[in-house]
């Protein structure tokens, strides 16, 4: 048995842009841990995974608000999600959001993995549609600013991850 399968596997998935410089923070969690990271399938995340043990979902069509596309490409992440998430069977699942997370989250949460739910540092004052729909479930909610523990009232304050 090899040391990797001794550790606890985690996965951490997020949207492209901000959400995945958030979660690369993470980065000295990776050794401690049999990570995956989950993510949009971008020009920017591409060239990662020749760094980082990755797996790509479908990115939302950009600019389209949350019209058709959106819904569909969640739909399309769910059945991604279900592969993935057999593939690589975790403990946990973190996330620092948005949409592209959701279906992972309450899929793990099906199977009775902890998602952990880190509020993105941009959100400041105002609550996030993604948070919302994923903090009923969530086992740790984490917030980087100390004023969105008013909105969010299970939420702890760890500070930023920056």
């Amino acid at each position: 048995m090899s040391r990797n399968s001794k550790k606890k596997k985690i996965i951490l998935i997020c949207s492209d842009g901000g959400h995945f410089a958030q979660i690369r923070e993470l980065e000295p969690l990776f050794t401690k841990y049999d990570y995956l990271i989950v993510t949009e399938k971008s020009k920017a995340t591409i060239p990662m995974a020749e760094r980082y043990n990755m797996k790509f979902l479908k990115s939302r069509p950009k600019g389209s608000g949350r019209g058709l596309g959106f819904y569909f490409s969640v739909l399309q992440n769910l059945f991604l999600s279900i592969g993935i998430l057999i593939g690589h069977y975790p403990k946990v699942v973190i996330t620092t959001g948005s949409h592209t997370a959701l279906p992972m989250c309450f899929l793990a949460k099906l199977v009775g993995s902890k998602v952990v739910w880190i509020l993105s540092f941009a959100r400041v004052k105002s609550k996030a549609f993604s948070a919302n729909i994923a903090y009923p479930i969530c086992n740790r909610f984490i917030v980087q600013w100390p004023e969105m523990t008013k909105h969010y009232k299970k939420a702890i304050h760890l500070g930023g991850i920056y």
